[in-house]
């Protein structure tokens, strides 16, 4: 299975000219960002032009119907290409789908990324058969983004190849791993927006039991988005296998530290946001003997990496993910 859905992504390069090799198109540029704007990590979107005019375009999550929201328009001898983020798979679109849109919508171009072998295989990718529509003069041009750029289909990605959703931790902590509360967080300018961006209301957010009553900022995000109370690292796999269920391909847990090593040594999470508050800190005891003994284990983050690094003006934003993404191998 896996060497026929190799065979399809190497089938697919054949389209793209020569020129695309080097290079990808602006649009196909600005589909791809349209779809991050919305989610780094399962975000979709598509431009259709006449000629150089953007005339209509989508941005959703994956999973979502893509092809929904805009009425067929009238036939038109200008020239119509389709730019979109992702290849036809599973949680985008099937390839006959976009066959079915290329003929109503009487596209010359249509455009869209090709992934690795590892990622098209994980997504299961399907090839694009234009061999009628191209008689009609129909091009397709599917450039290579470079595995570098596949991050925007890990939460597909992880949903088909590990039945889990693609699991975000976010922790707020001063330099000795004690709790800082999301209030001080937000006091650095863009702080609040990082944040916010990831609660999206189409994600489930995870809350350590007992966090939200010790953070008031938490009761405010309970109430804008589905806030499901955990108390360990079992009950967060019980909560990813009910999503996997339902097609929710991300989700993002609030938690301590100590809390998010217990997830990073069971293997429950991918990614970690760690905040960590240098200045204007708030009071706090020294951490004693008995507490040192409790957070003296520490999370096995062999096959991790530093993504990203943000300062702002009470403390530094800390990125990190499992390096070993190819997604051919368990993660």
């Amino acid at each position: 299975m896996a060497n026929q859905y190799k065979n399809k992504a190497v089938a697919q390069r054949k389209y793209a000219p020569s020129l695309e090799e080097n290079g990808i198109p602006d649009e196909l540029v600005m589909a791809l960002n349209k779809a991050k704007s919305l989610s780094s990590r399962n975000g979709v979107a598509w431009l259709l032009f006449e000629d150089n005019q953007r005339v209509a375009s989508y941005c959703g999550l994956a999973g979502d119907p893509m092809f929904t929201s805009l009425k067929y328009p009238p036939p038109s001898n200008r020239q119509r290409r389709l730019y979109l983020s992702t290849p036809p798979h599973r949680y985008s679109f099937l390839s006959d789908e976009l066959i079915d849109i290329a003929e109503k919508w009487s596209l010359n171009t249509i455009c869209y990324p090709t992934l690795s072998d590892d990622m098209s295989n994980a997504l299961a990718v399907e090839i694009l058969n234009t061999d009628n529509l191209c008689t009609q003069g129909l091009t397709l041009h599917t450039p290579n983004i470079g595995e570098s750029n596949e991050s925007l289909f890990f939460g597909p990605a992880t949903l088909k190849k590990h039945q889990r959703p693609w699991t975000i931790c976010f922790i707020s902590m001063n330099s000795q791993g004690q709790a800082v509360t999301y209030d001080h967080f937000f006091s650095g300018f863009g702080a609040e927006s990082t944040f916010h961006h990831s609660l999206t209301k189409h994600t489930i957010v995870a809350v350590e039991k007992g966090l939200s009553q010790s953070d008031p900022q938490l009761m405010a995000i309970k109430e804008k988005c589905c806030a499901i109370e955990i108390e360990n690292a079992e009950a967060l796999a019980q909560l990813q296998a009910k999503l996997a269920q339902g097609g929710q391909n991300t989700l993002v847990t609030l938690c301590g530290n100590g809390f998010f090593y217990e997830l990073a040594n069971a293997n429950k999470v991918d990614e970690c946001r760690t905040y960590v508050a240098l200045t204007d800190l708030p009071h706090f005891k020294p951490l004693s003997a008995s507490n040192n003994q409790k957070t003296q284990a520490v999370p096995n983050l062999f096959g991790w990496k530093v993504t990203s690094t943000h300062s702002f003006e009470s403390g530094v934003l800390i990125q990190i993910r499992r390096e070993n993404q190819t997604f051919d191998h368990e993660i």
